[in-house]
């Protein structure tokens, strides 16, 4: 697929031209955007001035694999770790567009793997990168699309897959508004690997290629409890030293639902006065925004960051400030409201607690997990809320009910476990990709139950 700007579709010069200027003259509002919110490590990288050191790979094969932040590159792991069993000699790069996410990253993955920030989708900053990385394959997680990057790719025989590709009915409606240019764009990809029929069914009407659509489901769905996740969970719960008591958790909070949490938290400490609360905002640099907000509700806190340090815990309430820890913190909780579901943000992962045999909270906002909740639902593993007295009465029947909550959350598990196998159909793909093996492939939408979840 040429380069040239003459063989582009209009809409396509115009981003181009356009993603020039910004990048030309924007970079003083990049840079003092990051810092407005507490960030500028990723400054440089992402405009192509500091290249990633990497490890030689001679003659092998490398996959470059990118997710934009925390959930998309924790979500990734189970992928991760299925490549270095099938395939120990391939080179696995990894990139994140957020420093949230580089922290998670280099947690996960790093020494064994190099991770690194993507550049922004800038001609020249893709070129450097390009040049520097040559990968054989480059895999975006989720629909992580950057027109110009991926043109400079295919103009260098990079081989395009886009993974547990997520395309919501309401993305879909706005897409193809800029059906002619979309459609260029998505069919630039080799495989574009659904996280679901429905999703595979959105991909084909924005116009990609069915040959190239597959249905593997989606990675995030293999996020289980694991040893090392379970030893992390008995440190954190010797550092928290509940002793017992209730733990009321709030994960990946929005501004405007942290209000409705906190009257929610104080109505339930009343029939339960020992109840704990942890408070994970889904930026973490909001934390003294949000440890605000307690004070204003008259409930004194502490900082996570200053109990892994070696702080002992005095108040009831803990607001998490750092990354990578949510996870292990689920199974130590009693009551568990997901948030970015309250407001109509699409919300947060769900299936992480329930890996841990938790049933969630959520609101009704979860356009972006609705294969998810459909899966808790239909194993009454999920429950919804919709303001302080909903919360408040699904709070008392966890606390009042743990046998029940317990049954309800062993069925979730049971119906997370019944649809694992995403990270094997994925590396499959990506090898007989790096093999020439085309039938690696075709066929996968056959591999789908009729609710689009692998059987």
């Amino acid at each position: 697929m040429p380069e040239s700007a003459a063989n582009l579709p209009r809409g396509f010069r115009l981003y181009r031209g356009a993603a020039t200027l910004a990048g030309a003259v924007g970079w003083p509002w990049f840079y003092w955007r990051l810092r407005s919110r507490g960030f500028g490590e990723s400054f440089r990288p992402r405009l192509g001035l500091d290249l990633p050191i990497l490890p030689a790979c001679p003659g092998q094969q490398k996959i470059w694999l990118h997710g934009v932040s925390v959930g998309e590159i924790a979500g990734a792991e189970p992928l991760v770790r299925e490549l270095e069993r099938l395939a120990p000699k391939t080179c696995l790069y990894l990139s994140t567009g957020t420093e949230t996410g580089q922290a998670v990253a280099r947690r996960l993955y790093a020494p064994s793997h190099p991770v690194f920030y993507y550049p922004l989708d800038l001609p020249w900053t893709v070129r450097r990168y390009l040049d520097h990385i040559r990968p054989s394959v480059y895999v975006a997680l989720e629909t992580e699309i950057w027109p110009n990057f991926l043109l400079a790719a295919k103009k260098r025989g990079v081989k395009l897959v886009l993974l547990n590709g997520r395309l919501t009915e309401k993305s879909l409606r706005g897409y193809l508004k800029f059906n002619t240019y979309l459609k260029y764009i998505i069919n630039i990809f080799d495989i574009i690997a659904a996280s679901s029929a429905e999703d595979a069914r959105r991909f084909a009407a924005l116009g990609a290629d069915p040959a190239k659509v597959a249905v593997t489901g989606n990675t995030k769905f293999e996020r289980r409890s694991n040893p090392a996740a379970q030893a992390q969970a008995a440190d954190f719960r010797e550092r928290l030293a509940f002793q017992g008591a209730p733990v009321m958790l709030a994960a990946s909070t929005h501004p405007g639902e942290e209000e409705i949490v906190l009257t929610a938290y104080q109505a339930l400490r009343r029939p339960y006065p020992a109840l704990h609360l942890l408070l994970a905002p889904r930026h973490p640099e909001r934390a003294p925004a949000v440890a605000h907000l307690l004070h204003e509700a008259g409930i004194p806190c502490q900082f996570w960051r200053a109990l892994k340090n070696g702080e002992g815990r005095r108040e009831a309430a803990v607001i998490i400030d750092t990354v990578g820890d949510l996870f292990a913190l689920y199974s130590l909780a009693d009551v568990i409201f997901v948030g970015g579901s309250l407001i109509p943000h699409g919300g947060q992962n769900i299936l992480e607690p329930a890996a841990w045999g938790k049933v969630p909270l959520y609101g009704p906002h979860l356009a972006n997990f609705r294969a998810a909740r459909q899966l808790l639902e239909e194993a009454a593993a999920g429950i919804e809320v919709t303001d302080v007295p909903s919360l408040i009465r699904a709070g008392r029947y966890c606390l009042e009910q743990p046998e029940e909550i317990y049954r309800r959350g062993q069925a979730g598990l049971a119906a997370l476990n019944t649809h694992q196998g995403a990270a094997a159909r994925q590396a499959k793909l990506l090898l007989g990709l790096l093999a020439g093996d085309d039938a690696a492939y075709e066929g996968n939408m056959g591999l789908v139950n009729e609710k689009g979840i692998f059987s």
